[in-house]
């Protein structure tokens, strides 16, 4: 009987081996991280872990389970408040004039046991994985140069202005990308991006 040669792994399966992921949250961790940066062209990424709580003393907030995050620049901006969007037709700044931000992602699967108590610990520990990143960045908001010197006017009120309602929420609270791998019976494994903000949303105005 002639001997078969077993198919090659794919593109994710090695992404996950060479990666050394193990535990379900870190491999569907990894699944995302190659879907973002192979399909979605993200860049910079780089990967956190909230750990899971160990024992009856650690704070409310601490996780029953291990939660995995991903944060990385994608080629074009994802979401843009309101408000933040009506400064900058006022000061004739388009999208194209801004870096693209770092934006966080929180991997999970479909139905994936995921309450409203997971996005809290995740949001209350955004700001420390925000300010790691922005360590990493080398504190950069992501300026972009200009010719024009009536453009770099404008760009240089906008981060001015972006620095201002930083801690306000004037431009809107805390947001990140709920990513969720369909991993059900008969799922192909696409990945679907939710926008998932803090507190309340501002509605849009078409």
């Amino acid at each position: 009987m002639a001997q078969t040669t077993p198919p090659n792994a794919s593109a994710i399966t090695s992404h996950m081996n060479a990666s050394n992921q193990s535990g379900p949250h870190l491999a569907t961790a990894a699944q995302v991280q190659h879907n973002l940066q192979h399909q979605h062209l993200w860049t910079s990424l780089t990967s956190y872990t909230i750990p899971a709580s160990t024992t009856q003393t650690d704070p409310l907030n601490a996780p029953k389970e291990p939660i995995a995050l991903i944060s990385g620049y994608p080629p074009h901006r994802v979401y843009t408040h309101p408000d933040e969007q009506l400064f900058m037709l006022e000061n004739k700044i388009t999208e194209d004039d801004l870096r693209p931000e770092r934006m966080f992602v929180v991997p999970t699967t479909q139905g994936q046991s995921w309450s409203l108590r997971h996005m809290a610990v995740v949001f209350d520990r955004l700001p420390e994985f925000v300010q790691q990143a922005r360590e990493q960045d080398g504190g950069s908001l992501g300026v972009k140069p200009a010719d024009d010197p009536e453009k770099r006017e404008q760009l240089a009120r906008y981060y001015a202005k972006k620095e201002e309602v930083s801690g306000t929420g004037e431009w809107g609270s805390q947001h990140l990308l709920l990513a969720m791998i369909d991993k059900g019976m008969g799922g192909d494994g696409t990945v679907a991006y939710y926008v998932v903000q803090e507190g309340e949303v501002k509605p849009r105005q078409n």
